[in-house]
């Protein structure tokens, strides 16, 4: 029955996912035939299948340099990194991601590049304040998001907003320029190109934003039957949101306000605990997370000890 309900919520989270990305394809190329014509969809595709290979072009362990991490090195974490093989493993990996370590207090981690040239960033907040059990609760969901392809779906999405963005911004100068000429009534600006306009930029990013909120909820699924573990990972989600609540990282002005549902990028923590530990019964953890850890990290004159 379990199994079940996990196939009938990706399928769910897949034509939600699928629904989102074509509506935003269709924005995007109905804005330049509006404005273009037949001219404006071809560039279109060649702008984006251009934008898409640049995009898969940069190495990861370049994006992690100027994110200001570097490689996480084996002795420095000996069962992060071998929990991480594991997690590799069994998400069907051929090439194991590479940990590496941002020596930032914010609680944060995130992962690029393909599946085979991947990387998981984990930052010094989370390796100060979450337990082992939490740490491969994260890592597993960040594995999760690699097996899903959602790093290249998100690099696509992005694309696509900003060729939006672009062609509304090309449209507004026409517009402006021609205005003397509309108001004259020489020249008939096409009307849907108007309104396209105004409200393909702000749909483009509603949707966005719902890909991301869906990409997170899956890979929340992914990650508990990576780990047989719900409980690790909405721990650690838990944790991460009291500690930030509670300044004990770094927390910008914008996120200490409240932010409407449709304008996160992520669930709210309470939507994505409350499922994982629907999920924990029919679960049994796979990993070992008794003893204790050492993990030396030599921006700071001493150890960190996970649990």
């Amino acid at each position: 029955m379990m199994r079940q309900q996990f196939l009938v919520q990706r399928i769910k989270n897949y034509w939600h996912t699928a629904f989102l990305f074509i509506g935003m394809l269709a924005i995007m190329l109905l804005l330049g035939y509006s404005l273009f014509g037949v001219e404006g969809l071809i560039w279109s595709g060649l702008l984006g299948a251009f934008g898409l290979y640049m995009s898969t072009q940069i190495p990861a362990k370049a994006i992690m340099r100027m994110q200001g991490g570097r490689a996480l090195r084996y002795y420095e974490a000996p069962e992060l990194s071998r929990v991480t093989e594991q997690l590799a493993k069994r998400a069907g990996l051929e090439e194991v991601p590479q940990l590496y370590y941002l020596p930032s207090n914010m609680m944060n981690a995130f992962t690029t590049g393909g599946k085979q040239d991947a990387a998981i960033a984990i930052s010094r907040g989370l390796l100060e304040q979450l337990n082992f059990r939490e740490l491969t609760g994260v890592i597993a969901h960040e594995m999760a998001h690699i097996k899903n392809n959602d790093i290249k779906l998100k690099g696509l999405v992005n694309i696509i907003a900003r060729l939006t963005n672009m062609f509304s911004f090309i449209g507004k100068i026409l517009f402006l320029v021609n205005l003397p000429l509309i108001m004259a009534g020489t020249y008939n600006f096409p009307w849907i190109a108007i309104l396209l306009l105004i409200a393909a930029p702000y749909l483009v990013t509603i949707m966005n934003m719902a890909i991301s909120r869906t990409r997170e909820f899956d890979a929340d699924l992914e990650a508990a039957k990576l780990t047989g573990d719900p409980i690790g990972l909405a721990n650690g989600l838990q944790k991460i949101n009291y500690l930030t609540r509670r300044g004990k990282t770094w927390l910008s002005p914008i996120q200490k306000v409240s932010i409407p549902k449709i304008l996160r990028t992520h669930p709210t923590t309470t939507q994505r605990v409350n499922r994982l530990r629907e999920l924990a019964p029919h679960y049994n953890p796979i990993f070992e997370q008794g003893g204790r850890q050492w993990i030396t990290l030599y921006d700071r004159p001493r150890h960190i000890i996970v649990q």
